[in-house]
């Protein structure tokens, strides 16, 4: 990451992000269907942008932190309709989720900064907590709940005494016009006891939406989205978000497996000089090789939180994966 001009200072910084795991099914053993016990684990080095942007959602979702972890360690079950996980889980990884926009690097595309920058413990990469959620889904429907302990920073560190978060979520998925979408509408409350709130976060709630359409036109395959994000209660610094953008593939015959996007993320911000802080990104991400992408990227951020100027910040990411 290179901050070209504007916000705090220009600067580069680099990173490094390692993710394995295994996941043992119970049917395949020839014990029962339905289960799979998930383990997974995290190593981070890293950087910081936000030392030298300034921003406060985040130009790169690979966050500052380094640190290497159990990421995830739960077992899952599926009866029918139903799903049900239990152990140590990502709780952005189900709920608050937005397809299309998986490829842009902003953190506000993968988890709302309504919840992540109001609170700081929440559960959402890079960290996890101990928790138990179950889905039933029928017909087009989608409707998820889950309890999450308040700390997700230390998941393990006296969990039963460090408040918790409840999610709840209903979705809805079909066809329209000669294309696919999706409708998500979620609700959140943290729950914290005084003496960790200014770490993990106020006693507070929002709520959240997410649109998302996917269509074909001339061999491309379209993806559009739009997101969401409330919680005004006045303890928030973060009341309000908005984020929009579209997502291209399948545009160069030679290349079917590159993409490209381009998407704006605005939060409104309290207490500071301007009332908020715009993203605006782009990126093409070329598919080198089975397996092997490389990513660049450059996002225009204006008033980073509020009261730097204005910053013009180039990104360029490698990524591999092997399953």
């Amino acid at each position: 990451m290179d901050n070209f001009s504007g916000g705090i200072a220009p600067g580069a910084v680099g990173n490094a992000t390692g993710k394995a795991g295994f996941a043992f099914n119970t049917a395949r053993a020839g014990w029962w269907s339905g289960g799979r016990l998930v383990t997974e684990f995290l190593a981070l080095q890293n950087g910081c942008p936000e030392n030298y942007v300034g921003d406060v959602q985040g130009v790169n979702n690979l966050t500052c932190l380094n640190r290497g972890a159990l990421y995830k360690l739960y077992y899952r079950q599926n009866m029918g309709n139903v799903t049900l996980r239990a152990g140590l889980i990502s709780a952005n990884d189900y709920f608050d989720t937005t397809g299309v926009a998986n490829r842009f690097l902003n953190v506000s595309y993968g988890f709302t900064p309504t919840i992540g920058v109001n609170v700081p413990g929440a559960s959402s990469y890079p960290f996890s907590s101990l928790g138990v959620m179950g889905s039933y889904s029928a017909d087009g429907w989608t409707a998820m709940g889950g309890v999450f302990e308040g700390d997700a920073i230390h998941p393990l560190r006296n969990p039963y005494h460090r408040g918790n978060m409840v999610w709840l979520e209903a979705d809805r998925s079909g066809s329209l016009d000669g294309g696919n979408y999706t409708v998500k509408v979620g609700a959140w409350r943290n729950s914290q006891i005084p003496q960790y709130q200014s770490a993990l976060g106020n006693d507070t709630s929002g709520l959240y939406s997410i649109g998302e359409y996917r269509w074909k036109q001339a061999g491309m395959a379209w993806g559009g989205f739009l997101e969401l994000g409330a919680a005004p209660n006045p303890v928030n610094t973060l009341p309000w978000y908005l984020g929009a953008g579209l997502r291209l593939r399948h545009f160069w015959l030679a290349r079917p497996g590159d993409s490209l996007g381009i998407g704006m993320a605005r939060a409104w911000l309290r207490g500071t000089p301007h009332t908020a802080e715009t993203d605006v990104e782009c990126y093409y991400s070329a598919k080198i090789i089975s397996h092997l992408y490389l990513q660049p990227d450059l996002q225009y951020v204006i008033h980073p939180s509020g009261s730097y100027p204005n910053a013009l910040v180039g990104l360029l990411r490698l990524h591999m994966r092997f399953s």
